[in-house]
């Protein structure tokens, strides 16, 4: 992709994404001018792996020690104040993907919007496939193509002071701020590992976050998909694969990699 001229920041929270990081950080870090990694509390090569792969990026230490979907949009809001320009939240397991860099923060700034709705495609392993461990040296996101799109779901990018999210950053909150968006036109899209690769180092990465969960957020249902053990987890996988088909049958995806 070819490097642009508009300032950009990626901001991340993270906990024991040593499986990912490798795969997001090569992905993102030529996308971004700056990335913004809040780690939160991780306790195996995490932050080693920011600091290697993304030097010239910030790695900062998160003020929510628990996982409190509140307190983490919050904390990630406060953070995009500090930032100009366009700002991104992504999680570890979503990738942010175009065609091509320059034209696409181009046509940002052609189609006049100061905040953009990018569609999320969910991967989900189809097993009946044959897919086999994936390659780190590979893109992630280039070996793996079963999963859904759902017209509505999906992830801002915006030059506003801060991004005034409903909880879980799938909207803006109107009884906040509510900021007026537009739609990013395919192709760009926001792919996201949901069961895939579905492998046993995505399965524990997923297990790993229940037991995180802050009293409150168990009291409030925020992030209760979260809470199941290993069982329950192979029963969603198997209800997500149902929904599941081969992307490379959409054009808009096709047209992802052209």
């Amino acid at each position: 992709m070819k490097g642009g001229l508009y300032v950009s920041t990626v901001i991340s929270h993270f906990y024991n994404e040593e499986y990912l990081l490798p795969w997001w950080l090569k992905h993102h870090v030529p996308l971004f001018k700056h990335g913004i990694l809040i780690d939160r509390g991780s306790n195996d090569r995490s932050v080693d792996i920011c600091k290697k792969l993304a030097p010239h990026w910030e790695v900062r230490e998160s003020k929510v020690a628990e996982f409190d979907a509140l307190l983490v949009d919050r904390e990630v809001m406060e953070i995009e104040a500090e930032c100009i320009g366009w700002k991104m939240v992504l999680n570890t397991t979503e990738f942010l993907c175009f065609p091509d860099k320059q034209p696409f923060f181009a046509k940002l700034e052609t189609l006049g919007s100061s905040m953009y709705h990018i569609r999320t495609i969910f991967l989900v392993d189809d097993p009946n496939y044959g897919y086999t461990e994936p390659d780190p040296k590979v893109p992630l996101v280039k070996q793996r193509h079963h999963g859904f799109i759902l017209p509505h779901a999906g992830r801002f990018i915006h030059r506003y002071k801060h991004g005034s999210y409903t909880v879980g950053r799938h909207s803006t909150d109107q009884s906040f701020t509510y900021l007026p968006f537009l739609d990013v036109p395919d192709p760009a899209f926001v792919i996201k590992c949901y069961f895939s690769p579905w492998t046993e180092e995505l399965k524990l990465r997923k297990l790993q976050i229940g037991p995180t969960l802050s009293a409150s957020s168990i009291h409030s249902r925020l992030g209760h998909q979260h809470l199941v053990n290993r069982e329950e987890l192979e029963q969603a996988y198997l209800h997500y694969v149902q929904q599941s088909s081969d992307l490379r049958l959409y054009p808009a995806y096709q047209r992802l990699w052209e």
